[in-house]
C-alpha cells in the first residue's frame, strides 16, 4: 500500500489523545492516525494484514509456535536426527520490498555431518524448485552454516489473508516433511533423493510454487 505525506489540523485535546493511545500501542503519531482511519473506513492496513496472515498460519500448521509479533512468527519441528535437535522456522512479511517476505531455517548445531546434510539438502530443495516453479529466475536463496533463507515472492492473485495463511503453512510443512525424509533416508543418497522428490512433486499445489 503506497505512502504519501500530508498535513493535517488537530485540536489539541485530540493531539494529546491520539499520542496517548499511540504510546499505548507503541506506534507513532501518524501510524495511530493512519490505523484509526483504516479502521474507521472499512479498510485493512499492510499490518493488519500481516497480522491477519500470522494468525491464519497458526490456526493451519501442526509445527509448535515458538512466537509471534505482528509482522513475524517463528515455529519449530523436531528433526528424526539421533538426538532430535530442533529446527526453527521464522517468517517475516514485509522485510523485502516488493516481495511477500522470507523463510528462515535455522537449526543450531556444531555437527560436521548434519551442517553438511542440511546443506545438501538446501541444495537439493533449490534445484527441485528451479526446476518446478514458474519464473525460476526470481528465486532468491542464501545458505550460511546451517541456516537457510528463500524470499517469499509474492501472493497468488486474488487470495485474500486467510488463504495466504494456508498457503505459507502448506509451503513450510511441506519443506519440514521433505528435510525429515531425507535425513531419515540419508544413509542412502539414491532413496533419499527419490523420496524427497517424490513428496515435493506430491505436495506442490498451484498456488504455493508461486511463493
Amino acid at each position: 500500500m503506497a505512502k504519501s505525506v500530508y498535513s493535517i489540523v488537530l485540536d489539541d485535546a485530540v493531539a494529546a489523545a491520539l499520542d496517548q493511545w499511540a504510546g499505548r500501542q507503541g506506534c507513532s503519531r501518524s501510524a495511530a492516525i493512519n490505523r484509526l482511519l483504516a479502521h474507521q473506513l472499512g479498510l485493512d492496513t499492510p499490518q493488519q494484514q500481516m497480522r491477519q496472515i500470522l494468525a491464519a498460519i497458526q490456526q493451519q500448521t501442526a509445527l509448535q509456535l515458538l512466537s509471534a509479533s505482528d509482522a513475524q512468527m517463528q515455529l519449530r519441528s523436531a528433526l528424526r536426527y539421533k538426538y532430535n535437535p530442533t529446527v526453527r522456522y521464522q517468517i517475516e512479511l514485509g522485510t523485502v520490498a516488493g516481495c511477500l517476505g522470507v523463510l528462515r531455517v535455522s537449526l543450531r548445531t556444531r555437527n560436521a555431518a548434519l551442517l553438511d546434510g542440511l546443506d545438501s539438502f538446501y541444495r537439493l530443495w533449490g534445484a527441485l524448485e528451479q526446476r518446478d516453479l514458474p519464473h525460476p529466475e526470481t528465486l532468491r536463496y542464501q545458505l550460511q552454516d546451517g541456516r537457510f533463507a528463500r524470499v517469499l515472492r509474492s501472493a497468488p492473485p486474488g487470495c485474500d489473508a486467510d488463504r495466504l495463511g494456508r498457503l505459507l503453512a502448506g509451503y513450510v510443512e511441506l519443506f519440514d516433511r521433505c528435510l525429515n525424509l531425507f535425513f531419515q533416508f540419508w544413509e542412502d543418497t539414491g532413496a533419499a533423493l527419490g523420496i524427497v522428490e517424490h513428496t515435493y512433486r506430491e505436495g506442490l499445489t498451484t498456488d504455493i510454487a508461486k511463493l
